[in-house]
């Protein structure tokens, strides 16, 4: 079971990025689909956090090649979510 204080840890961190558009995109990626992520899920989302604002913005909004954000699972399940957004 996960603990909710880790929960809000991550949510926290989502979203006080530092860049609108990331607060935006991970923020509202993780408050709404929290509650959907398996425990691995939820550990590439925190890995998801230790990324760059400036790498992260360049692969999610400006569509740029990025091998490691490639290998995360997860980053597909972002990506339907911002297409689902629009």
């Amino acid at each position: 079971m996960i603990n909710n204080d880790y929960i809000k840890k991550i949510l926290f961190r989502a979203n006080h990025r530092g860049t609108k558009e990331m607060d935006l995109v991970l923020g509202g990626f993780f408050s709404k689909n929290f509650n959907l992520l398996n425990e691995e899920e939820l550990s590439q989302f925190e890995a998801l956090l230790d990324f760059s604002d400036k790498r992260l913005t360049d692969f999610f909004v400006m569509n740029k090649n990025d091998n490691d954000l490639e290998q995360i699972n997860l980053v597909k399940k972002i990506k339907n979510f911002i297409i689902n957004k629009e």
